[in-house]
């Protein structure tokens, strides 16, 4: 039923209009977050990709290390002989 100063559609509409300004702003802000935190997870992906894609040198220390192991077991075998 239509008030004094208009029709209830009229009255909704300039109420939805009122809040408009102030959602936009909100949204602004918001998407400035969101892109931010976009814009650091997208560089921690990149560094943990990095990380994953380096091969793996712990070739030859694990080749010194099996040797050393090797030769210490030798010798205590070879000791009990």
């Amino acid at each position: 039923m239509p008030d004094a100063n208009g029709s209830p559609t009229l009255d909704r509409i300039e109420r939805a209009l009122e809040f408009l300004p102030n959602y936009r702003v909100q949204f602004r802000e918001e998407h400035k977050v969101l892109l931010a935190a976009q814009a650091a997870l997208t560089d921690r992906l990149n560094k943990l990709t990095e990380r994953v894609d380096k091969p793996l040198d712990l070739g030859s220390r694990s080749d010194d290390r099996l040797n050393a192991l090797i030769t210490v077991v030798d010798g205590l075998v070879r000791r009990q002989q």
